[in-house]
């Protein structure tokens, strides 16, 4: 199976997408800066490095890599749910303050 997802390549764009200064984001992690430069040849870094990336950009790879994969592949289907109940529920509250910013608004109109 051939492997055509460069983590450094993904950790580049979005450098440069978001104009970051690498020398911010290798102090944050603690590391020198040409070491950045290294990470972005790689097509693979450790996983806790990519954490300790993602903890610093304030950006998850990680989805990036899953939304990579085919479809098919499975998944935490309970971890899913729970988050799509979460989901569900705050757009059920959404709703329900919508409808009542929107009867307030029509009080504080018919006051006037």
């Amino acid at each position: 199976m051939e492997n055509n997802l460069h983590i450094g390549r993904m950790i580049k764009a979005f450098i440069d997408r978001n104009n970051l200064q690498r020398t911010s984001l290798a102090k944050q992690i603690g590391i020198p800066n040409t070491t950045i430069y290294t990470y972005e040849k790689r097509d693979s870094i450790k996983t806790s490095t990519l954490l300790r990336v993602c903890r610093a950009l304030k950006y998850n790879f990680f989805i990036d890599i899953a939304n990579s994969l085919p479809p098919e592949y499975g998944y935490n289907r309970e971890l899913s749910a729970s988050k799509d109940s979460l989901m569900n529920q705050q757009a059920a509250e959404i709703q329900k303050l919508q409808h009542e910013n929107a009867l307030l608004k029509e009080l504080i109109m018919g006051k006037k």
